[in-house]
């Protein structure tokens, strides 16, 4: 391209050489090459271009040659060279080329265009006239502790990007890899330390650098030579302690770091400062000579601090450090420090006195004296526990004391008498008393008044500055002068200073720091004589300084509710003439505070007559609070007093109205009311009232010191209403509320909501209507009336009218009634839901995507329509109530009858058990019933009764005691009259026909075979006697109670050997058996017993145990009923012992004795000889029930008084009816009255179900 340019160089000069073959050439690049070389700027015809193209760097002193090109459709005067809007002077190369050419450029970076004028496009090239990089003049290496180093370099400013790259040289090799160092701002640095890579080394004394530069134009190298130990900074010294400490010396110790010690050859220097505390300026160090510390010491550095001024002092010790070779102030340590206290010493020196230094107050013939001194400065105490020891001397007596520390230690109060006294003072502390002492003489209290100093008056000026003056006294030798800081009680609290001036001196004007306020006392002093301290009463001030010790009596009057009289006297006298006159400022104030209330403008009152005492101020706002600032009027301007302050409330009154009353979220039963609080308050607002037109409809209490902004809901309004609201501030002390205006009412109406509930609709005939009245609270426009229609039971009917009646046809497919409820609907189809109000009011609005409401009022109550009856309903309920009483009385009927049938059902013995002939007559069967409650036996017979109330517990169950054994569980006892010889005696129970549970699986299955009615039969005669037993008075639980006697007992055992049911042992003297005696009188009974079974032959006894019955337990059989009045007399049976059948195994009948008898029955299938022949191969159990005979199965009808006497041993016992016709008996008794052990243990069966 360059030859090309050239090539068009040389066209362009082709006419003066007139050479033919250089005219083709150009011709030829004119009208073939530059259309399409020159069309595209960086590859974009847009139809000029700049050559070169791209970014173009000339070289600092190179010239600059552009050239601007268009194609063939545009001249060279329509192209031209810019820099921004500036044009450039250029050549014509051709008619399409133009030609920049600037022999020496400045250093710059800019654009060039090329501009086509005609279409306005360009084409730019960037150009950058730059030099090579130059030196780098402020290369610096830091070391930190020779554990890293840094060297840094200012960045060189130059348009051109500049590279760097820094290595050093260890032994004249440079080592790799080359740091490209990181960049703060402009300045380059490189870091090296113990880990990088390459490693930084801290051994090497000089230190070799190769700085290399570069950019565009060229690059430059440098090499730099550092001092490497003159340029390091040591870590500061660490390890300070303290190895000796005395008054005013102190040896310390310190290390300095590890590296120093092993790289830094040349050594180091070290700089030691301390300041003592509360004594030196914070920035103030005292510097100690070093000289004499070695420079190089792997040991710890040690060095005596000495001619420290202070005992008991805390000092701060630095120490810094430095390379030898480090000339600079900047390559020395941060410091390490210490802080050490030095040791306590006595006070060098007592405080100061002066004559004159106290004052005093009498009363009585006593005084309280406060003794000053100078104090001495804290760094003087030189020990801790510093006071004040004060010996005091009085007429011959001698007291030590001290100051309170807690108050001052500058005086001490003495209770003294009138009398001279002589004090003397040392400094104390812990290490004792100071060796020298301070002495002063305070004459008699009458020798001070002479001396009295008076109008002692101070003048304070802005500047610190204080005029001091007073009256004269004559023949005195000098006058003591006294300041301290001011307090309120003229006690000098903090630190007392005094001078002594000239005798004839009557003013004095001293100069002290404005930082403080100071106050003054005097005292004349003559020889041994002195006034003691006179405080300056009359304090003034100048330039604005507020008057001190110038008392002002503020009073003032009872406040009314609008104005305040104020009252005041002063106690200095001054010269006529200073006071001009009075000025009293006041504002009302926030709350408590101080502050003024900056919404009120303070206001002022001037007095200028200066006798004038009292003011009345007035226009103050009620029950506000005021501060009352006096002041005075002086020559020298106005003065404000110390305490001439005073605050005073105004009386209660009237509040004014609440403000800013706003209306908002109103809806159709409640809206929300705010308001501000009154801007006078004028008193305690302990309510507001919210009043709708003349009514009060909400009170709102609030506390009295309330002053937030309210926010009430008011419930329960009426929709659709308007409201006319304000709000009334109520002054609850006083009872007075803000007025109220017309002009102060809020109008605003509620949203519509429903209409309140309507009456009952009255029915109308001929012609049928309905008629209503309009709701008494509308709530809306009441766009709709709508009426339900009940017919009977159907589904309602709605119809809708806007009218206040309805035409319709009543009872029209009605069967009975028809009922009519009437209600009242409101659309709302307003943009704010009806609400109104004025500009207070916030009305609700809906939102665009809000639909119609529709609010429906309640249904009134219903107007009820009696249409004709069903069809035979009527009679067909009253058919239905006679035919169900008509049932009752039947069904009543038949089941008194059914009662009535089952009270007369009598008992029907089995065969076997018939009374004989010659008894009937004395059984009146016929005449007997079971539920003649009132007809009981006689009392012997009831002895034998059955008794179902009493039980006998056995150790598994609980059960019923009867007197005798049923035929279901035949159970007997046996009873003697004499338990001495009689040992216990066994019984089993035996189980009869009608199938206990507690029996045989065969005899309940037997049992389920027999008829119906006589099961009835049976269970009625069961159940009759129970009866008959339960109102039996003998039947008792305590019939069978233990007798200590006799040994009966109430409880059965049951012999596992044998399964009899025995009695428990009597009381035996000797348990050796004996032979049991034969009773008086035997009795056998048998009751259905089989015939093969018995013989008539008598068994011979085989035993010489008691005889025993028992009862032989057979096929269960039906019992047929029993009917005792269809009772014949059954043929004569003797059922004496001596005709009873005899069986081989049956014991036989004990002889008779007149000492021993009793009652057993057993069940023969007991007895060995009898267990073949039960039919049933079911062994026997044990019963569940604890073996008395129950009241259901048995009774004995015996006349216990026939069976005492003995003449009727051979009649037979007469058992119960239903007693099981199998059952054997035996009954022994004994005719001794004395003996008589009968008793007859009844117990009901578990295993037995009684019916009812």
């Amino acid at each position: 391209m360059a030859e090309l340019l050239s090539r068009r160089t040389k066209c362009s000069g082709s006419r003066k050489r007139a050479l033919f073959q250089l005219w083709i050439w150009c011709t030829l690049i004119k009208c073939l090459c530059l259309p399409c070389i020159f069309a595209n700027c960086l590859t974009v015809d847009i139809t000029v271009a700049v050559y070169p193209q791209g970014d173009i760097n000339i070289k600092y002193g190179d010239p600059l040659e552009l050239f601007c090109v268009t194609d063939n459709k545009y001249t060279s005067n329509d192209i031209q060279f810019k820099i921004g809007q500036n044009t450039l002077e250029s050549e014509i190369v051709n008619s399409t080329t133009r030609r920049l050419y600037i022999p020496h450029p400045e250093k710059q970076v800019e654009t060039y265009c090329c501009h086509n004028e005609r279409t306005n496009k360009r084409c730019t090239s960037r150009v950058l006239v730059d030099s090579p990089p130059g030196n780098v003049t402020d290369f610096k290496c830091v070391s930190k502790n020779l554990d890293i180093l840094n060297c840094s370099w200012t960045n060189l400013s130059m348009l051109s990007s500049v590279q760097y790259t820094l290595t050093f040289s260890v032994h004249m090799n440079y080592v790799t890899p080359a740091c490209v160092p990181s960049q703060i701002g402009s300045t380059k640095y490189c870091v090296w330390n113990t880990t990088s890579y390459p490693r930084y080394r801290q051994q090497e004394e000089t230190q070799y650098f190769y700085l290399y530069a570069k950019n565009v134009f060229g690059f430059n190298s440098q090499n730099f030579i550092i001092d490497h130990f003159a340029i390091v900074i040591p870590d500061p010294p660490y390890d300070l302690n303290v190895s000796k400490v005395g008054t005013h010396n102190v040896v310390i110790q310190w290390k300095i770091p590890n590296n120093i010690v092993d790289f830094l050859k040349c050594g180091i220097d070290h700089i030691i400062q301390y300041q003592i505390a509360k004594v030196d300026n914070r920035t103030y160090f005292r510097t100690v000579n070093t000289s004499n510390l070695p420079s190089k010491q792997k040991e710890k550095y040690t060095f005596n601090l000495t001619d420290l001024p202070y005992a008991h002092m805390q000092y701060e010790v630095r120490i810094y450090i430095k390379s030898k070779k480090a000339a600079s102030r900047e390559f020395w340590s941060e410091y390490g420090f210490l802080v050490f206290t030095t040791l306590s010493e006595i006070p060098d020196r007592p405080p100061n006195m002066i004559a004159g230094a106290f004052d005093q107050s009498t009363y009585n013939k006593n005084r309280v004296i406060n003794v000053y001194w100078k104090q001495l400065e804290e760094w003087e105490e030189a020990g801790s526990n510093f006071t004040y020891k004060v010996l005091v001397s009085q007429n011959n007596r001698t007291q030590t004391v001290f100051p309170e520390r807690n108050k001052s230690m500058s005086y001490v109060s003495l209770n003294a008498t009138l009398d001279a006294l002589d004090v003397t003072v040392w400094s104390f502390n812990v290490k004792g008393s100071s060796v020298n002492s301070s002495h002063m003489y305070i004459p008699p209290e009458k020798d001070t008044h002479s001396l009295k100093v008076t109008s002692f008056t101070k003048l304070a000026y802005e500047n610190g500055t204080y005029e001091l003056s007073w009256v004269g006294l004559k023949n005195i030798d000098n006058y003591t002068l006294f300041w301290c800081q001011h307090n309120t009680t003229q006690i000098c609290i903090s630190r007392l200073n005094f001078t002594v001036l000239d005798s004839q001196k009557t003013n004095h004007i001293i100069d002290l720091p404005r930082e403080y306020r100071y106050q003054f006392a005097i005292s004349a002093n003559k020889g041994s004589k002195t006034s003691g301290m006179s405080w300056a009463k009359c304090d003034i001030s100048k330039e604005g300084f507020v008057m001190y010790r110038f008392e002002v009596h503020l009073k003032y009057d009872a406040p009314t509710k609008s104005s305040v009289t104020l009252r005041w006297q002063m106690d200095c006298a001054l010269k006529d003439g200073i006071i001009t006159g009075y000025n009293i400022s006041y504002c009302p104030i926030v709350q408590t505070s101080s502050e003024c209330d900056k919404s009120v403008e303070n206001k002022y009152v001037f007095i200028s007559n200066p006798k004038q005492m009292d003011v009345t101020i007035e226009n103050l706002y009620s029950f506000r609070t005021y501060q009352f600032t006096f002041a005075l009027n002086t020559v020298h301007g106005q003065k404000n007093i110390e305490n001439a302050t005073v605050v005073i409330t105004t009386s209660e009154d009237t509040p004014t109205k609440p403000r800013n009353v706003q209306i908002s979220n109103v809806t159709n039963d409640s809206l929300q009311i705010s308001w501000d609080p009154p801007q006078n308050r004028n008193g305690i607002i302990g309510k507001y009232v919210i009043w709708n037109y003349n009514d009060t409809i909400y009170e709102d209490n609030v506390s009295g010191t309330d002053t937030s902004k309210r926010l009430i809901t008011l419930p329960g309004l009426q929709p659709f209403t308007n409201y006319s609201l304000s709000v009334q501030a109520c002054n609850i002390p006083i009872g007075l509320c803000s007025k109220r205006h017309y002009n102060d009412s809020i109008f605003v109406r509620t949203s519509i909501g429903p209409p309140s509930r309507l009456k009952a609709p009255t029915v109308k005939n001929n012609p049928d209507m309905l008629k209503w009245e309009p709701p008494e609270n509308a709530g809306g426009t009441v766009d709709l009336y709508q009426i339900r229609r009940v017919k009977d039971d159907l589904k309602p009917e709605i119809l809708d009218t806007t009218d206040l009646s309805l035409s319709l046809i009543h009872c029209e497919g009605v069967v009975s009634t028809e009922t009519y409820e009437v209600r009242a609907v409101n659309y709302d189809y307003d943009i704010y839901n009806g609400a109104l109000g004025d500009t207070n009011v916030t009305l609700p609005k809906r939102g665009p995507n809000d639909t119609d409401k529709e609010y429906p009022g309640p249904w009134s109550e219903p107007s009820t329509v009696a249409c004709r009856g069903k069809d035979g309903l009527t009679m067909i309920l009253i058919f239905i109530a006679v035919f169900a009483l008509i049932g009752i009385a039947y069904g009543s009927i038949k089941l008194y009858k059914k009662y009535r049938k089952m009270e007369d059902i009598k008992p029907v013995l089995p065969n076997g058990l018939g009374i004989p002939e010659k008894d009937i007559s004395k059984y009146a069967f016929s005449s007997w019933s079971p539920t003649n409650k009132d007809e009981k036996p006689p009392s012997d017979e009831m002895l034998l009764l059955p008794n179902s109330k009493t039980t006998v517990s056995t150790p598994d169950t609980k059960q019923k005691d009867d007197n005798c054994g049923a035929s279901d569980h035949t159970d007997s006892t046996a009873l003697s009259s004499d338990s001495s010889v009689r040992g216990p005696i066994e019984r089993q129970a035996s189980t009869s026909d009608d199938g206990s549970n507690s029996s045989f699986i065969d005899v309940e299955q037997q049992v389920k075979d027999v008829d119906g009615d006589d099961k009835k039969d049976e269970d009625s005669s069961a159940n009759e006697t129970e009866s008959s037993a339960e109102d039996s008075p003998y039947f008792s639980d305590k019939a069978f109670k233990k007798n200590p006697t006799s040994g009966y007992v109430q409880q059965p055992i049951v012999n596992p050997g044998t399964g009899y049911v025995q009695s428990a042992p009597a009381h035996a003297v000797n348990t050796t058996p004996k032979v049991a005696m034969q009773p008086s009188t035997t009795s056998y009974v048998m009751a259905g017993l089989q015939p093969p079974v018995f013989t008539t032959s008598t068994a011979a006894p085989k035993t010489s145990q008691p005889s025993s019955g028992y009862v032989l337990r057979a096929e269960a059989q039906p019992r047929p009923g029993i009917d005792f009045p269809k009772l014949g007399p059954s043929p004569p049976k003797l059922l004496g012992p001596e005709n009873l059948p005899t069986m081989p195994t049956l014991p036989p009948p004990t002889k008779q004795s007149t000492d021993n008898s009793y009652i057993q029955l057993q069940s023969l299938d007991s007895l060995p000889s009898l267990k073949s022949s039960v039919g049933n191969p079911t062994p026997l159990k044990p019963p569940a029930s604890s073996g008395y005979v129950s009241t259901a199965d048995i009774v004995i009808n015996k006349h216990l008084n026939n069976m005492i006497a003995g003449p009727h041993a051979e009649e037979s016992a007469i058992l119960d009816p239903a007693m099981s016709p199998d059952a054997y008996c035996r009954f022994s008794w004994s005719t001794d009255p004395a003996n008589d052990n009968l008793h007859t243990l009844l117990a009901e069966s578990p295993t037995r179900t009684t019916k009812n």
